[in-house]
């Protein structure tokens, strides 16, 4: 290899890929293997665990794609290396070849020349021969200066047929020759027609693989730039603060348990009720001639919760989007219980715990049964069906903008028939009023969640109870998002119990909501207005 990067003069006009494309590939494969390097060493788990383990797969396939791609090029142009001495080799033996030829053909032209001689010149060639030296010619001489001046002719026949069986001889041996010549042409240009093929053959295929060596490089340069980035985002989202799962907050480590939902009262006589503002996400569902609040808790474990009560069929649909999670309630009739059992819902209820749950003596039952949300989660580890939850909704990045079809909202009216709903903006969240009265928790704190979704339901008889209204929840329908002090028109929709339930705006894009506590208010169609 000669310093510029190029082939010497051995390889004449076959020169391997240019060292410039081959330093900034190697560059790009040091660059990445530091960076994986960094990625390999300890650190503390920041981001989004889903993004990162989906990230760190991709870089895995990357990363083998990059080594498969190293070895085929190394291989490829150790192959390359062996054509191009071949070829190298195959252009001398043609020279060679052909200058045998050429010598052959000479050759065979002055033996051709020497077979056309007339017979009747041997003697002045055997003369001339002899001059040069032949010993055989100078004896026929000196017996042909012998009988010169002898007449007789049998003596004279006897010399001339000795000539002449000369000649034959020589022209036998004249012949021999140019057979031997022909057959040496005919083996020379075979041997030159087979290098000349193969000459052919191994530039078709310096050719082949110089292309399928480009094309390689090609794809390992985009690959070493992929994974680059791809390392770059995973850098990136190990940088980025821990957000809680279902409602996008800032948390100090990763929450790791599965969603706890609890039935609460939502009667007058149960209010104040604890640990709702706390709740991640609080579901507000219509039941008989009142409402009841499914609140489901993740990211905060509040130390008492209640007033807990029953549920209901339409529960189960509702909240197996959330992958298994532990359910506490105070019961349910036998019809109610036995679809719990079918569900994907882990009972942790008074039924199947009782020592989790206590009633207080400032309440009248059944407004005072409270229990305690780490207590739940110590009993429900123990159950191998709860599963993580999946994100529940799309938060707005900081400084991103609200929706482009969101227009401004201050107050929301929402009427369930016996119960009567209102939120206001703050500015921060949306103060939520029941039956005219304003919502506090046992800590005094106003309930305001950051989002308020009013998603319109449809009602159907319960099979366990045909008093009691169920909630459908898988389908469609419409919706009404409120954040950030705007509201959104959308289409809810939801295929199946176990998936998520999608908010869409009016072009069909998810509705990203502000970081925070969510409620989900299920009323009737035309049973909400807002200003």
């Amino acid at each position: 290899m000669s310093p510029t990067g190029t082939m010497s003069h051995r390889a004449g006009k076959f020169p391997v890929l240019t060292m410039a494309t081959t330093s900034r590939v190697l560059s790009l494969i040091l660059v990445c293997c530091v960076a994986v390097s960094a990625l390999a060493a300890p650190a503390l788990s920041q981001g989004d665990p889903r993004i990162l383990r989906e990230e760190e797969a991709h870089l895995r396939e990357q990363e083998s794609r990059r080594d498969e791609l190293t070895a085929f090029i190394a291989a490829q142009e150790a192959t390359l290396g062996e054509i191009n001495n071949e070829i190298f080799d195959l252009i001398n033996a043609i020279a060679i070849d052909n200058t045998q030829l050429e010598l052959i053909a000479e050759e065979f032209e002055r033996t051709v020349d020497e077979r056309r001689e007339p017979e009747a010149t041997r003697i002045e060639i055997a003369v001339i021969s002899f001059r040069q030296g032949d010993p055989g010619q100078s004896g026929l001489i000196d017996e042909i200066r012998a009988l010169n001046g002898n007449t007789k002719v049998p003596q004279r026949r006897v010399l001339y047929q000795s000539v002449v069986v000369d000649v034959t001889r020589r022209l036998d041996e004249i012949d021999t020759r140019l057979q031997n010549l022909t057959d040496q042409l005919t083996q020379t240009r075979q041997l030159l027609s087979d290098s000349q093929d193969q000459f052919e053959q191994r530039q078709a295929l310096e050719r082949q693989l110089r292309d399928e060596v480009a094309a390689a490089k090609a794809e390992l340069e985009n690959t070493l730039i992929a994974i680059q980035n791809t390392i770059i985002r995973i850098e990136r989202e190990q940088s980025r603060q821990i957000s809680a799962v279902l409602t996008g907050l800032d948390v100090t480590s990763h929450v790791t348990r599965p969603a706890l939902v609890v039935k609460i009262d939502n009667v007058p006589a149960a209010m104040p009720q604890a640990g709702i503002n706390q709740a991640d996400i609080v579901f507000v569902e219509e039941v008989e001639f009142a409402t009841r609040l499914a609140a489901v808790f993740h990211s905060a474990a509040p130390a008492e919760v209640g007033p807990v009560r029953s549920m209901r069929t339409g529960d189960l649909d509702l909240l197996a989007q959330l992958n298994s999670p532990l359910f506490a309630n105070s019961g349910g009739n036998r019809g109610t219980r036995a679809a719990l059992a079918d569900s994907t819902l882990v009972d942790i209820g008074v039924g199947a715990a009782p020592q989790l749950y206590y009633r207080v003596s400032t309440r009248r039952v059944p407004h005072n049964l409270f229990t305690n949300a780490g207590n739940l989660w110590s009993l429900g580890a123990g159950y191998s069906a709860a599963g993580l939850p999946s994100p529940m909704f799309v938060f707005r990045e900081p400084n991103e903008p609200v929706n482009s079809t969101a227009v401004p909202a201050s107050s929301i009216d929402i009427d369930y028939g016996y119960t009567e709903v209102s939120y206001t903006w703050s500015g921060s969240g949306w103060d939520r009023s029941q039956d005219g009265r304003p919502m506090f928790d046992t800590r005094g704190v106003r309930t305001s969640p950051a989002t308020v979704i009013v998603q319109f339901t449809r009602y159907g008889q319960s099979a366990a109870d045909s008093r009691s209204p169920e909630a459908i929840t898988v389908g469609s329908g419409r919706a009404l998002v409120f954040t950030d002090g705007h509201v959104v028109e959308a289409t809810w929709s939801r295929q199946r119990a176990t998936d998520v339930t999608i908010y869409s705006d009016s072009q069909g894009r998810r509705i990203s909501i502000l970081p925070g506590r969510t409620w989900v208010e299920l009323p009737r169609a035309d049973s909400t207005s807002y200003s």
